[in-house]
């Protein structure tokens, strides 16, 4: 049994070793910690990982106390509803130096309560990072952002779209989470959605469920006449980006990739739609899937269950419950605009 689970433990920290030394354009402050080797070595015998999930997600800031408890209440879910799962959870966080004591408390802490579950835990320093994709997110903050200074201003609303820079170069598959989400069922469960990915596609993500890119358009609407006034045109709703599933080895090798992600296309694909974006990078990810719908993967609505209910009340009471309609059965709730998450 020690001879086991020590092999085990050996093959586990050499992965990581040669990960994290094979990317050799990262200057990033990369810290990690095997959490669960001791778990691992009270397994039993015929307890055998299956793969490994690697989960992203920004924590910063996490002093202000609403934070701090959408995270605790997150990484509690993400643990709690491994279910049968048997993969090793490799949590990436990107933070600051302020958060990261917090953050390693909280992990800590539920990591005892769920002793089953193989974690490896990963800190990005943010500003690192920032410094990695500054080049590649600046059109975003360009054309995206309200006003400095509002909530999507912060460059962590930016930084998805440039993960492949960040990410060891050997790591082929990311999920990306914002801290507002709750799981219902196992991430695991969710990692399976890549297998349905077609070949061209490059990021996974659900729809938008309130009608924020139905008054985007209006504009555009409008210019293109009273068919598009009038008539339902769901793929126009536009995505979330609370749950993204990013395939980076694609994302790495594709030159539609950087052609997208150009200020140029970005410019051109916003006079086209008369657009103006404030929400970061889920803009982008919505104008991508107008323009290359084939890149895109359809989440289903229930990996993303947004709770929002701003639009409601904010001139769409009428027809907010068409936009916010979701019949999958809920995998993962998104408490966006600090909505409460409904109790298990």
């Amino acid at each position: 049994m020690r001879t086991y689970a020590k092999f085990i433990i050996a093959i586990t920290i050499f992965t990581i070793i040669v990960i994290l030394y094979s990317n050799p354009k990262s200057t990033v402050n990369i810290k990690t910690k095997i959490l669960s080797s001791s778990h691992v070595a009270a397994a039993p015998a015929h307890y055998k990982t299956e793969s490994k999930v690697s989960i992203w997600i920004s924590v910063t800031k996490i002093a202000r106390g609403h934070l701090l408890t959408k995270f605790r209440k997150f990484f509690k879910s993400l643990i709690s509803q491994r279910g049968k799962c048997r993969a090793v959870f490799e949590l990436n966080v990107i933070t600051d130096n302020a958060s990261r004591p917090t953050v390693d408390s909280v992990i800590h802490e539920f990591n005892k309560q769920y002793k089953e579950t193989l974690l490896i835990l990963v800190h990005y320093d943010f500003q690192d990072v920032l410094k990695i994709v500054e080049s590649k997110i600046e059109p975003l903050k360009r054309f995206f952002q309200s006003s400095k200074g509002s909530y999507y201003s912060d460059n962590v609303f930016y930084l998805s779209p440039a993960l492949h820079l960040v990410a060891p170069n050997l790591l082929d598959k990311a999920i990306v989470v914002d801290v507002d989400t709750e799981f219902q069922s196992s991430i695991c469960d969710l990692y399976s959605v890549f297998d349905n990915f077609t070949n061209t596609q490059l990021f996974g993500l659900a729809p938008e469920l309130s009608p924020v890119y139905h008054h985007i358009l209006w504009k555009w609407r409008n210019y293109r006449g009273d068919k598009y006034k009038t008539q339902p045109h769901t793929n126009l709703n536009g995505l979330n980006s609370g749950v993204i599933l990013s395939y980076l080895e694609r994302i790495r090798k594709s030159p539609e990739y950087d052609r997208l992600i150009s200020p140029e296309w970005i410019s051109g694909v916003v006079q086209k739609y008369l657009f103006k974006g404030h929400l970061g990078d889920q803009d982008w990810y919505t104008l991508v899937s107008y323009e290359r719908p084939e890149l895109i993967y359809r989440l289903s609505c229930g990996w993303n269950r947004q709770l929002c209910m701003w639009w409601k009340l904010h001139g769409y009471a009428d027809t907010f419950d068409s936009f916010a309609k979701c019949t999958e059965k809920v995998h993962l709730y998104h408490g966006n605009c600090d909505t409460p998450i409904p109790p298990n």
